[in-house]
């Protein structure tokens, strides 16, 4: 009974797209380290691509053990996917405010990697 309620909440939080969550369950669950590694980068491809958030990107790198060379290739490979796949919204120019100006994905990717180090991340934080 306990298995088949996990396996329909990570499901409802797959088909939600909310990725960090799903994690979060397929961790509790004990899933293979290949579909959680999946999930992960998918969470943290969300973080950036989607939310354009640094402080949450940073976060959950940290989480999952990822050093930046790990995240620069992770983030690549889910903006080549989101090509692929014609999702081209999450990659088009947005308005950054820290910068204060506007950031194709790759543009905001370099201009966030180049700064990692200066991204500060509190340990309480929760994307």
């Amino acid at each position: 009974m306990h298995e088949t309620r996990n396996h329909d909440a990570l499901k409802h939080e797959i088909e939600r797209g909310n990725f960090v969550r799903a994690v979060l369950v397929a961790e509790q669950m004990g899933l293979p380290g290949e579909e959680i590694k999946d999930l992960r980068r998918k969470a943290l491809g969300q973080m950036a691509a989607v939310y354009r958030n640094d402080h949450g990107t940073k976060y959950i790198a940290r989480q999952y053990g990822y050093t930046i060379e790990d995240v620069k290739q992770i983030l690549e490979q889910f903006a080549d996917e989101l090509k692929t796949e014609g999702n081209m919204k999450p990659l088009e120019p947005c308005y950054d405010y820290s910068a204060g100006k506007y950031f194709s994905f790759e543009e905001w990717m370099d201009h966030y990697l180049k700064a990692w180090d200066k991204i500060p991340v509190k340990d309480d934080y929760r994307p």
